[in-house]
Protein backbone atom coordinates (compact mmCIF):
# COMPACT_ATOMS: atom_id res chain seq x y z
CA UNK A 1 0.00 0.00 0.00
CA UNK A 2 1.34 3.20 -0.86
CA UNK A 3 1.80 5.65 1.84
CA UNK A 4 -0.30 8.98 1.90
CA UNK A 5 1.68 12.06 0.59
CA UNK A 6 1.48 15.87 2.46
CA UNK A 7 2.69 18.67 0.01
CA UNK A 8 3.25 21.98 2.01
CA UNK A 9 3.92 25.01 -0.35
CA UNK A 10 5.49 27.49 2.18
CA UNK A 11 5.04 30.64 0.71
CA UNK A 12 4.45 32.75 3.59
CA UNK A 13 7.78 32.78 5.80
CA UNK A 14 6.74 34.93 8.63
CA UNK A 15 7.49 33.44 12.43
CA UNK A 16 3.58 32.86 12.70
CA UNK A 17 2.91 30.66 9.78
CA UNK A 18 5.98 28.29 9.89
CA UNK A 19 4.08 26.80 13.17
CA UNK A 20 2.01 25.43 10.85
CA UNK A 21 4.86 23.84 8.72
CA UNK A 22 5.78 22.50 11.40
CA UNK A 23 2.84 21.30 13.42
CA UNK A 24 1.16 19.83 10.23
CA UNK A 25 4.04 17.86 8.75
CA UNK A 26 5.16 16.43 12.20
CA UNK A 27 1.59 15.08 12.70
CA UNK A 28 1.77 14.27 8.68
CA UNK A 29 4.78 11.84 9.57
CA UNK A 30 3.84 11.05 12.66
CA UNK A 31 0.66 9.16 10.65
CA UNK A 32 3.05 7.30 8.46
CA UNK A 33 3.08 9.98 5.56
CA UNK A 34 5.65 11.29 3.62
CA UNK A 35 5.78 15.14 3.50
CA UNK A 36 7.58 17.27 0.60
CA UNK A 37 7.82 21.12 1.33
CA UNK A 38 8.55 23.52 -1.51
CA UNK A 39 9.54 26.91 -0.38
CA UNK A 40 8.96 29.75 -2.94
CA UNK A 41 9.51 33.56 -2.32
CA UNK A 42 9.86 34.52 1.02
CA UNK A 43 9.27 30.86 2.41
CA UNK A 44 12.72 30.29 0.80
CA UNK A 45 14.25 33.66 2.30
CA UNK A 46 13.14 32.44 5.63
CA UNK A 47 14.98 28.61 5.35
CA UNK A 48 18.40 31.06 4.84
CA UNK A 49 21.02 30.46 7.47
CA UNK A 50 20.62 33.69 8.85
CA UNK A 51 16.87 33.91 8.85
CA UNK A 52 15.49 30.87 10.40
CA UNK A 53 17.15 30.64 13.78
CA UNK A 54 15.92 34.07 14.06
CA UNK A 55 11.72 33.30 13.79
CA UNK A 56 11.34 32.59 17.31
CA UNK A 57 12.11 36.29 17.84
CA UNK A 58 9.55 38.31 20.17
CA UNK A 59 9.73 40.74 17.42
CA UNK A 60 6.38 41.58 15.31
CA UNK A 61 8.57 42.10 12.60
CA UNK A 62 9.08 38.57 11.78
CA UNK A 63 5.09 38.23 12.15
CA UNK A 64 2.57 39.33 9.61
CA UNK A 65 -0.66 40.26 10.51
CA UNK A 66 -3.77 42.77 10.38
CA UNK A 67 -3.26 45.80 12.65
CA UNK A 68 -6.33 44.21 14.61
CA UNK A 69 -4.67 41.20 15.53
CA UNK A 70 -1.32 42.57 16.54
CA UNK A 71 -2.46 42.42 20.24
CA UNK A 72 -3.08 38.51 19.65
CA UNK A 73 0.23 37.87 17.79
CA UNK A 74 2.37 39.77 20.25
CA UNK A 75 0.27 37.45 22.87
CA UNK A 76 1.54 34.60 20.15
CA UNK A 77 4.88 35.56 20.65
CA UNK A 78 5.38 36.18 24.46
CA UNK A 79 3.43 32.61 24.40
CA UNK A 80 5.88 31.20 22.30
CA UNK A 81 9.22 32.12 23.51
CA UNK A 82 8.10 31.30 27.19
CA UNK A 83 7.32 27.71 26.17
CA UNK A 84 10.73 27.26 24.58
CA UNK A 85 12.62 28.69 27.41
CA UNK A 86 10.44 25.92 29.43
CA UNK A 87 11.54 23.26 27.58
CA UNK A 88 7.64 22.66 26.53
CA UNK A 89 8.70 23.24 22.78
CA UNK A 90 11.51 23.68 20.70
CA UNK A 91 12.38 26.03 18.49
CA UNK A 92 10.97 25.83 15.30
CA UNK A 93 14.83 25.44 13.64
CA UNK A 94 15.34 22.43 16.06
CA UNK A 95 12.02 21.09 15.63
CA UNK A 96 11.99 21.06 11.93
CA UNK A 97 15.95 18.90 12.53
CA UNK A 98 14.52 16.74 14.66
CA UNK A 99 12.13 15.59 12.11
CA UNK A 100 14.79 15.53 9.40
CA UNK A 101 16.99 13.25 11.30
CA UNK A 102 14.07 10.88 12.42
CA UNK A 103 12.56 10.91 9.05
CA UNK A 104 15.25 11.39 6.49
CA UNK A 105 13.60 9.17 3.66
CA UNK A 106 9.94 10.65 4.56
CA UNK A 107 10.44 14.35 5.25
CA UNK A 108 11.87 16.62 2.05
CA UNK A 109 12.35 20.37 2.02
CA UNK A 110 13.35 21.39 -1.44
CA UNK A 111 13.78 25.09 -2.87
CA UNK A 112 12.25 26.77 -5.66
CA UNK A 113 14.46 27.30 -8.40
CA UNK A 114 13.05 30.18 -9.79
CA UNK A 115 12.32 32.24 -6.15
CA UNK A 116 16.22 31.04 -5.47
CA UNK A 117 16.88 33.10 -8.74
CA UNK A 118 14.68 35.68 -7.72
CA UNK A 119 16.14 36.41 -4.50
CA UNK A 120 19.64 35.63 -5.56
CA UNK A 121 19.83 32.58 -2.96
CA UNK A 122 21.79 30.28 -2.74
CA UNK A 123 21.38 26.25 -1.73
CA UNK A 124 24.61 27.18 0.63
CA UNK A 125 22.94 29.97 1.87
CA UNK A 126 20.38 27.82 3.36
CA UNK A 127 20.08 25.91 6.41
CA UNK A 128 21.42 22.07 6.03
CA UNK A 129 17.48 20.96 6.19
CA UNK A 130 16.84 21.89 3.04
CA UNK A 131 17.58 18.67 0.90
CA UNK A 132 17.73 20.76 -2.46
CA UNK A 133 16.61 22.96 -5.33
CA UNK A 134 13.51 21.63 -7.09
CA UNK A 135 11.19 22.73 -9.77
CA UNK A 136 7.50 22.82 -9.03
CA UNK A 137 6.99 19.71 -11.64
CA UNK A 138 9.06 17.64 -9.84
CA UNK A 139 7.60 18.72 -6.21
CA UNK A 140 4.19 18.30 -8.01
CA UNK A 141 5.00 14.69 -9.25
CA UNK A 142 6.29 13.84 -5.60
CA UNK A 143 3.07 14.69 -4.02
CA UNK A 144 0.55 13.47 -6.89
CA UNK A 145 -2.31 12.18 -5.55
CA UNK A 146 -1.66 13.59 -2.25
CA UNK A 147 -3.26 16.74 -0.57
CA UNK A 148 -1.26 20.13 -1.10
CA UNK A 149 -1.59 22.69 1.70
CA UNK A 150 -0.40 26.26 0.82
CA UNK A 151 1.08 28.27 3.90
Amino acid sequence: MERRKLGIVFASGVANRICCLAVYGAAALASGWDVRVHLVNEGLVAFRKDVLPKLNSTTLDVTMSPQLYLPHVEVYLNSLKEAINKGKIKDWYTFLKELKTEYPDRFKIYACPLAAELYKVRKEDLVDIVDDIVGAASFLEEVYGGIVMYI
